[in-house]
């Protein structure tokens, strides 16, 4: 909770960022009102339109913030580092931005035009406000990192080379730093830490344990400081760190500012797309109970994120008194017969039965064409679920999971996933883990698009 509260934080600096260059904009116009620039010269009055101006001003204020998303300005996670660097660069590109806008944009946006005053004055007044704004945020954040929970760990091996870049790098921290030999961390929450540092040389099978208990944190980083490097299912990116490169291993590309990009997608999307299908989910309703008795939903319980349990939703598709959950021990018997027989064309994990007795004629209907899956909308706008990730599984089956399968709870489950269009139910559990683990490591907003447009052409073929 209080790293969650750290990031909501650190999401209020680009709003505030917005709102100064913005009323930066109505001053320079303000002061552009006045003829008397220069004392005792008089000078003309220029056309500047109030609207136009104000619109440029907002142009201006989000190109900065895109671009400072773009460079690494706004890390939600991550210590600031080389924050000047940054911050110049940044108001460097949003001034090209602007007057490339304001040129092009004369007589065809801009009707009035822009003034030269507002945009060259400007841009230094801008300049220097935000660069003291941010210069009092980040002593405050430093502050308030000194006094917090929030801490780093860093963990040192017995190689000399440990002991010299731990020296170097235990005060380049605003946060608390606590040391620890990986012996040592065995007892120890490493996931209740901001940052996990392993500096020196670790045999592959310590380091994948380590990052094993960091992966499944949402917000711990990550860091390894070592000529020798190689993981399993690790995107690895340099960072620098007080002037010492280390690599940061990551389980998936899609971080920051791109996971909360997907995580609004998934919210307006389920939104959009509730309201588009609610017509259809009620004459489904309808069916299901003129055909047989019982609700609507099914109702279970399935493994989420981190192991945690959740309620997973679903139009029910099969005779209430035959089915698991609901019909008792009798159902639970036929199930398991069910499973033993020749029925059953997929053994393993996940069993699938070929024309299963307990399933209804509209269950058919609805699984065929996957509309049973819609209600799992609302599991998404709970924030229980995502549009894409992998598939959610009861925990019975979650128990035979692998080691190296149990990386799929590392991430929320998803309506459709990368497996389910790449062979459908044709996969066993093993060929299906093996896509889904591929598909965390390479995850993105491009191939999360790319799933729910080949999802639709799986759905349309009946498959």
């Amino acid at each position: 909770m209080k790293r969650n509260y750290n990031v909501i934080i650190r999401l209020m600096r680009p709003v505030l960022h917005i709102g100064l260059i913005i009323v930066v904009f109505y001053v320079m116009y303000r002061i552009r009102l006045f003829t008397d620039l220069i004392p005792g010269v008089q000078l003309r009055i220029p056309i500047i339109n109030y609207q136009e101006n104000m619109a440029f001003g907002i142009i201006a204020a989000f190109a900065f913030v895109f671009i400072g998303i773009i460079k690494d300005l706004y890390e939600l996670h991550k210590p600031i580092q080389r924050y000047f660097q940054t911050f110049t660069k940044t108001r460097f590109y949003r001034l090209i931005t602007i007057t490339f806008i304001a040129y092009f944009g004369q007589d065809f946006v801009f009707f009035f035009g822009i003034s030269r005053f507002i945009i060259v004055v400007g841009a230094f007044v801008s300049f220097f406000a935000l660069f003291i704004f941010d210069q009092v945020w980040n002593y405050m954040e430093s502050r308030r990192h000194r006094e917090g929970h929030n801490k780093i760990l860093i963990v040192g091996s017995d190689t000399l080379e440990s002991y010299k870049a731990i020296e170097k790098i235990k005060n380049g921290f605003s946060f608390k730093t606590e040391f620890a030999t990986y012996k040592e961390i065995q007892d120890i929450d490493i996931t209740k830490y901001f940052i996990v540092v392993a500096v020196g040389s670790f045999e592959k099978e310590i380091l994948q344990d380590i990052f094993e208990r960091v992966r499944f944190s949402e917000n711990t980083r990550f860091y390894h400081i070592s000529e020798w490097f190689f993981l399993e299912d690790v995107v690895y990116a340099p960072e620098n760190i007080d002037n010492i490169i280390a690599l940061e291993y990551k389980h998936s590309k899609l971080d920051g500012w791109s996971m909360i990009l997907k995580k609004c997608i998934d919210l307006v999307s389920a939104f959009v797309l509730t309201l588009i299908t609610l017509p259809v989910m009620i004459i489904i309703g309808i069916a299901i109970k003129i055909e047989s008795h019982g609700p609507i939903l099914y109702k279970s319980k399935r493994v989420g994120r981190q192991g945690k349990l959740f309620m997973f939703l679903k139009f029910r598709s099969m005779h209430t008194h035959m089915s698991v959950g609901y019909g008792g021990k009798e159902a639970d018997e036929l199930y398991k017969k069910l499973i033993q027989s020749d029925a059953n064309v997929r053994p393993g994990v996940l069993p699938k039965i070929a024309n299963d007795p307990r399933v209804t004629r509209v269950g058919r209907f609805l699984r065929r064409t996957s509309l049973d899956e819609l209600p799992q909308l609302f599991c998404v706008l709970r924030g229980t679920m995502s549009l894409v990730w992998p598939r959610p599984h009861l925990p019975s089956e979650v128990k035979k999971y692998q080691s190296r399968q149990k990386r799929l709870l590392s991430i929320k489950p998803g309506i459709t996933w990368y497996a389910q269009v790449f062979g459908r139910d044709n996969l066993d559990f093993q060929e299906e883990a093996k896509l889904d683990l591929y598909y965390i490591q390479n995850r993105s907003l491009f191939l999360d698009a790319y799933i729910i447009l080949a999802t639709f052409g799986v759905v349309f073929k009946g498959k």
